[in-house]
C-alpha cells in the first residue's frame, strides 16, 4: 500500500505515546463494557437455570454454577474496566 507523502521538509505527523494510550484506553472501555454485558446476561441465564420450575437437582446445580461463574466474571471484568478508567484519567492528568 503507497504512503501518504509529505512536502520535502514538512515533518510527518506523529502521535504523542500519551495520545495513543487515551485511544487504546477509550477502544478497551467499549470492548470491557460489551463483555460485562454478556457476563451479566450469563449470570441472569444461570440464575433462570437454576431456579425454574420441575427440574431436578442436577439442573439446579448446574444453573448455580453458571451464576457463579458469570458473576465471578463480572466481578473482574469490572475490576479491569475500572483500572482501565484509572489508566485514562491518570493519562490525561499527566498532558
Amino acid at each position: 500500500m503507497p504512503t501518504r507523502k509529505t512536502r520535502a521538509g514538512t515533518p510527518a505527523r506523529t502521535r504523542s505515546p500519551k495520545d495513543k494510550l487515551v485511544e487504546l484506553c477509550l477502544d478497551m472501555e467499549d470492548a470491557l463494557d460489551q463483555m460485562v454485558d454478556v457476563a451479566h446476561a450469563l449470570r441472569l441465564i444461570g440464575h433462570g437455570l437454576g431456579h425454574g420450575l420441575n427440574q431436578s437437582a442436577a439442573d439446579e446445580q448446574e444453573g448455580r454454577a453458571v451464576a457463579a461463574v458469570a458473576s465471578s466474571a463480572c466481578e473482574r471484568l469490572d475490576t479491569l474496566r475500572q483500572a482501565c478508567r484509572n489508566l485514562c484519567k491518570w493519562t490525561v492528568a499527566k498532558r
